[in-house]
């Protein structure tokens, strides 16, 4: 069967990671759905893949062996029925070149050429006037066609007559649209020399176990029996589900990582990082007072200081392009190399990381500061409290969103993990002003049934199972966790904890929290259940970070940093800054190395393995974590903005 043949070549393409023909060179097959009506009414197979930035693509692709695309054939015109439905349905997607459209067929398919030579015509002209009047030209097109575009036309009416949408326009507009967006696949599985099989074959050799063609061959059989079992059911598969199925095959390679053997534990003796830490460079004098600080991207540091914008090389510390005016102290989202600053009159404006030119359309009357992108989306909310979701590479609306009854603005930036966007507001309710929902980005609409509704919450975080939110407890009292399910929002389970939280850091598994009174505790991510509680300090201000099997506590009083157990909490070792003073910000962990700066700017170090001290910066590194952020660490270099506007590159790693 032609279509179980061609779910097996696209099942070849998961399994390789190799680009499915009309979803794009440059986007990596990651889900294949069968019988996806769910999804698209083009239902034989949607194929989702993931750009260079994250971005995902959808290809929706109907099979059909030779298509008549004639009026008097039903069949072809509940075939375009589906394609027109598909169209309308996700016609932002498909201008912003995330959705597509293909039409596969048995080659040989007399009119593949015709209908071929339509689409390409139909995507160079850009509109339906400009096509229309391109197609009329003598010689443009031969007439066969000019006979199949005839037929595409007759067709697309008897589909609108027979109940498929118009989106709106006429006739001759929605055939430029379904051509511009469509590509005909001729697949040549059939036959006494099937050479889309051969292809097929020939990029599993990469998994099979041998370098033997059979080993590929089979493989593809192994294939073509998954797909006829996925058809029938409308199964969704990954890679990891499809190598699960594979698992025991004996012409496919096991991928199961190995289990690493821990290298011995060094002597205590001289430490391998003697030479760091090391200034890279430094600038003095280039930015005001209380800067922000910098951020990392794709080797472009970026630095907000009041209305300016700074963009610099990141290892050479050289200006990259002239400073820009910006929105007072927003700091800008980036997807890829296009940063999205703000500008005057609640406007975003895409430049060039490298270069500061404006690289695309402007988004007008926003709230700018609360942008935010994620995998080739810009989130960003405009000044009447609705959320609009844009393309980042086309600059194109894919859709918007208004909480039900409707809010003057949001609290704060959206916030987006795996394939949900969460975001908060207040309400008119004095009672509950505090809500927060979580929308699904694929199916644009919200995840759950009810928002979450609290008197006033400290802090949330989410994680891939849930969602924490610290409130604080009635009057004076010591502050709850409560945990919910991140995908139905319903409520796990409530924990008083022992104190006001200063920082948290979370995992799959678990969640840790740092306690202004000195208590570390960690919990459950699943279940939500305390899984101890330590008290280290008399005073904690920073986040715990991860190390390995434990858990490094830069303390404010005592200036101590302390290695805990993570599995328990029990204390590994500990060691005092020096000259003493105290941690407000949370240590660095750079190779085998902890990091950390003290309130006397002094940059110290220990070797994780030996707990030696190793050597330390006294270059007045003093800076306003509540005012200026947190000093990010990004490719074994930390980058520091003092109090005094000086910038610093310093090396804490060697790199790899």
């Amino acid at each position: 069967m032609l279509e179980h043949h061609f779910g097996a070549v696209l099942l070849s393409h998961l399994l390789t990671q190799t680009p499915v023909p009309g979803l794009g060179d440059h986007v990596t097959p990651v889900e294949i759905r069968f019988q996806a009506r769910a999804v698209t009414a083009v239902d034989d197979y949607v194929v989702t893949g993931r750009a260079g930035n994250g971005a995902l693509h959808y290809l929706s692709i109907g099979v059909r062996r030779r298509p008549r695309l004639a009026v008097s054939d039903s069949s072809s015109v509940e075939l375009m029925r589906a394609f027109l439905a598909t169209l309308q349905q996700q016609w932002t997607y498909l201008c912003a070149g995330r959705w597509h459209l293909a039409l596969a067929v048995a080659a040989p398919f007399p009119r593949a050429a015709s209908v071929q030579a339509l689409t390409t015509a139909a995507a160079a002209a850009g509109s339906a006037g400009v096509f229309r009047h391109r197609v009329a030209e003598p010689g443009r097109l031969n007439k066969s066609a000019h006979r199949a575009l005839s037929d595409l036309q007759s067709l697309i009416s008897a589909a609108v007559a027979h109940g498929a949408p118009d989106s709106g326009v006429a006739c001759d507009a929605l055939t430029w649209r379904l051509l511009a967006h469509l590509s005909v696949l001729e697949l040549r599985l059939e036959g006494v020399r099937p050479v889309d099989r051969t292809a097929a074959v020939e990029r599993l050799q990469s998994m099979a176990c041998l370098t033997g063609a059979a080993d590929g061959d089979a493989l593809f059989s192994r294939l073509r029996e998954c797909a006829s079992d996925y058809a029938p059911a409308g199964a969704t598969v990954n890679r990891e589900s499809l190598l699960r199925a594979l698992r025991g095959a004996p012409f496919i390679r096991d991928e199961t990582p190995k289990v690493a053997v821990p290298l011995p534990r060094p002597r205590r003796g001289r430490a391998t990082t003697s030479r760091l830490p090391r200034v890279v460079w430094s600038h003095t004098g280039l930015l005001r007072p209380h800067a922000r600080q910098p951020r990392v991207h794709d080797g472009t540091l970026l630095v907000v200081d009041g209305h300016v914008l700074h963009a610099l090389d990141a290892a050479s510390g050289k200006p990259l392009w002239k400073p820009k005016s910006m929105g007072y102290d927003n700091q800008p989202p980036v997807d890829g190399t296009t940063v999205f600053a703000s500008a005057i009159g609640s406007t975003l404006r895409p430049r060039s990381l490298h270069t500061g030119v404006e690289s695309g359309p402007r988004i007008d009357k926003c709230a700018a500061g609360q942008a935010v992108c994620a995998r080739g989306t810009l989130y960003v909310p405009d000044l009447q409290g609705v959320l609009h979701v844009y393309d980042t590479a086309s600059g194109r609306r894919l859709w918007s969103w208004r909480p039900e009854p409707a809010v003057s603005g949001f609290l704060e930036t959206p916030r987006v993990v795996g394939d949900g966007v969460f975001v908060t507001w207040t309400g008119c309710d004095a009672s509950r002003p505090w809500t927060l929902l979580a929308l699904d980005t694929e199916k644009r609409r919200p995840r759950w049934a009810e928002p979450i509704r609290l008197a006033s919450a400290q802090r949330w975080l989410v994680s891939a199972d849930s969602v924490y939110v610290i409130s604080p407890g009635e009057r004076g009292e010591a502050p709850w966790l409560s945990t919910y399910d991140v995908h139905s929002g319903a409520f796990v389970r409530r924990e008083q904890l022992p104190g006001p939280v200063v920082g948290m850091l979370s995992s799959n598994t678990t969640l840790r929290l740092a306690h202004q009174d000195g208590h570390v505790s960690s919990w459950n991510a699943l279940s939500g259940e305390n899984r101890w509680t330590v008290k280290v300090a008399r005073a904690l201000r920073a986040r715990p970070v991860a190390a390995g099997e434990e858990i490094l506590v830069a303390a404010w009083d005592p200036g101590r940093l302390f290695a805990l157990s993570d599995a328990t909490g029990e204390k590994v070792w500990d060691a005092p800054a020096r000259p003493t003073a105290s941690f407000e910000a949370p240590a660095y962990v750079a190779g085998s190395a902890a990091w950390a700066v003290s309130r006397a700017g002094v940059l110290q170090g220990w070797d994780l393995q030996t707990r030696r001290r190793l050597g330390d910066i006294d270059a007045g590194l003093v800076w306003e974590p509540a005012e200026q952020g947190v000093p990010q660490l990004s490719g074994g270099v930390l980058y520091i903005v003092t109090k005094n506007g000086s910038l610093h590159a310093i090396r804490l790693e060697e790199a790899s």
